[in-house]
């Protein structure tokens, strides 16, 4: 069991559960609102009784007890707390997993109540505990893997019918897409033209061309569910050129914004 020990003159709590108060908490006192009190035991009177048992109680859950929340939304996504004050400050104790082998953290986590009965705040006790429960409840980013494919190469001009070189190209794509060992979430197909033409015109090419592409890679067996294809036009260029004449030049310094991005997302 990963339980958290801490033994020093002061205090054991880390440890301890249910033990008496010591210095600012003792008689009629109680602790404030996120203050976890100390307790002291000489080392070598602890036993298995003073072992600090938790509760599993998914971090999900926990995540959800913000302030606002009432005392019934936290009982109902935390249970019973261990320790009531005032009805101001509930204690619990969690178990949060470490790893697979089923080992977990023992971790104090409190949560204050304004006199209304709203949660006003919570926190854990120990550094240790916050990072372990951020890692939890962290989303996982699916991995990112792109592609980009000039438009000159796939099709040809002013088309959004893929060439023979422009076929090949993407059955090699295909083939890393579904040969990625990772779960597929989902493949973003984009398609980016050069500033040439009007915004209107640029814009349904740029989409025709990624439909296309999207269209090849389901042929070749990418799940199509999971592929969507948009044009975005002239809006996103990687190069500035000078000019406005329609220049062989200027074409072929605009050459880096015409193209394909084949975006493919995925947890490994």
């Amino acid at each position: 069991m990963g339980i958290m020990m801490k033994v020093t003159a002061l205090c054991a709590l880390a440890f301890l559960t249910g033990c008496a108060s010591v210095n600012g908490n003792q008689g009629n006192q109680t602790p404030g609102p996120l203050e976890f009190d100390n307790v002291e035991r000489v080392l070598t009177d602890l036993g298995p009784d003073y072992v600090r048992r938790g509760t599993a109680i998914a971090p999900r859950s926990i995540a959800q007890v913000v302030p606002g929340s009432s005392k019934n939304d936290v009982r109902s996504l935390m249970g019973t707390p261990v320790d009531e004050v005032n009805q101001r400050w509930w204690r619990y104790n969690v178990n949060l997993p470490l790893d697979s082998a089923g080992d977990y953290l023992v971790c104090q986590f409190g949560v204050a109540f304004d006199p209304d009965g709203l949660v006003t705040s919570s926190k854990w006790r120990r550094p240790q505990c916050t990072a372990r429960y951020e890692e939890l409840i962290r989303p996982e980013v699916p991995e990112l893997q792109e592609i980009t494919l000039f438009s000159d190469l796939l099709f040809g001009f002013d088309s959004a019918t893929l060439s023979a070189e422009g076929l090949k190209e993407l059955d090699l794509a295909a083939h890393v897409v579904l040969s990625q060992r990772m779960q597929l979430d989902r493949v973003v197909v984009v398609g980016h033209s050069d500033r040439i033409g009007s915004d209107r015109y640029n814009d349904a090419l740029s989409q025709r061309r990624a439909e296309a592409v999207r269209n090849r890679l389901v042929a070749k067996g990418v799940d199509g569910r999971l592929i969507s294809a948009e044009g975005r036009g002239a809006r996103e260029p990687l190069v500035e050129c000078q000019g406005r004449a329609i220049t062989a030049s200027l074409k072929q310094c605009l050459q880096p914004n015409r193209r394909v991005q084949i975006m493919i997302y995925g947890q490994r």
